[in-house]
């Protein structure tokens, strides 16, 4: 993937942004490119310690979140439940 700084700030903000409307506890996280989509990586409170979990997310669809009611839906339905050990916010650990 031929990456440029915008692309890669626009794939963070995307990431950002439909992690922020999981409603996390406490969460740390990297977008990084791999074989030409994004490799997501989240480091997230959960009742024991933390937890680290690597998602996998197309390049096009993470892009297409930024504008895309639809998609960003779909991604926060699927990193919900991939994130589902994470505290979220309001929890008691």
């Amino acid at each position: 993937m031929t990456l440029s700084t915008l692309a890669l700030a626009k794939a963070r903000d995307a990431a950002a942004a439909i992690l922020d409307e999981l409603g996390l506890d406490a969460y740390l996280f990297e977008v990084e490119p791999r074989d030409g989509d994004w490799e997501l990586r989240v480091e997230c409170a959960v009742n024991e310690g933390w937890e680290n979990v690597v998602l996998h997310v197309p390049a096009a669809e993470l892009q297409a979140a930024v504008d895309d009611e639809d998609t960003r839906s779909r991604l926060r339905r699927r990193w919900g439940e991939a994130l589902a050990a994470c505290r979220r916010a309001g929890e008691r650990p």
